[in-house]
């Protein structure tokens, strides 16, 4: 037995809390239920939509569980995450997940992907592009031009592009104007206020079968709240370093103290300073 496991034993878990999100550590905020409403109505209407925020926000999980509720034989989701792509290297990639034989030619490649939405036409393509702001203009421009392959008729698939917060002034520019003005929804999600993170503590101490009402001190909550600034990756890392430290202590409650010593192990927070506590 490992060291990680016996200090989920002494406090009675089935595993380390604040593990990466599952289903059951999932907490469902309003700006996340506003996000995946928005997702279904892009995918729905084949339209473009962009999810933005900073780094840690969520982004990708709240997209990663979006596709994978999604229903298959409605949607065909082709999820690209290497943002540093060309345009060509995007199109070859794209025909090449559709299961289609890709060549070094566009135009081979645009009548492979046409082949495709010509066979799956009871089925919605939908193009998730993760990291955007880091894709070249020829990408983007790539993927404006492939929105009107079916045009007239309706178009070719669904476009989420997920980036960060300042990716929509970037599309804003005039270079380019013409994607931009191709996007049917935007959604920014805002860091977690102190009742969800409190909820959060819940459903992650839950979901490894601590139920007692007592584990996290106001003052350690406070503390996380105002270190991590709310944002939920920071939230998850902050969270587990502190119950990592109780458990090594052996104490079954979580105070300031400990939660300070936690902050020591986890850079990159975006609330306190640490000199600060």
């Amino acid at each position: 037995m490992n060291e990680l496991e016996l200090y989920a034993r002494s406090w009675g878990a089935t595993a380390v809390p604040f593990g990466p999100l599952s289903e059951m550590q999932w907490v469902s905020i309003p700006s996340q239920q506003r996000a995946v409403s928005l997702l279904n109505q892009t995918a729905a209407l084949r339209g473009a939509m962009l999810l933005s925020g900073g780094n840690g926000m969520g982004k990708s999980a709240v997209v990663g569980r979006w596709i994978r509720q999604l229903e298959p034989r409605l949607y065909t989701v082709v999820g690209l995450t290497q943002a540093t792509l060309s345009s060509s290297g995007l199109l070859g990639t794209l025909v090449r997940r559709l299961g289609k034989p890709a060549g070094f030619r566009r135009e081979r490649n645009l009548d492979e992907l046409s082949t495709f939405l010509g066979e799956q036409e009871r089925q919605s393509l939908v193009i998730v592009l993760d990291d955007a702001q880091h894709s070249a203009h020829s990408t983007l421009e790539e993927l404006r031009l492939l929105l009107g392959l079916n045009l007239p008729s309706q178009p070719a698939f669904a476009l989420v592009l997920i980036g960060d917060e300042y990716l929509l002034g970037q599309l804003q520019l005039r270079n380019h104007r013409a994607l931009c003005s191709r996007l049917g929804a935007h959604h920014t999600l805002n860091p977690w206020t102190l009742e969800q993170v409190q909820e959060y503590l819940k459903t992650g101490l839950e979901a490894v079968g601590i139920a007692r009402s007592r584990v996290f001190e106001a003052a350690a909550v406070d503390l996380l709240v105002r270190a991590t600034a709310g944002v939920p990756r920071s939230v998850c890392l902050l969270a587990r370093a502190a119950w990592l430290e109780a458990a090594r202590a052996g104490v079954q409650e979580i105070g300031a103290p400990t939660m300070q010593q936690a902050m020591e192990q986890v850079p990159g927070l975006a609330g306190l300073v640490r000199s600060a506590t």
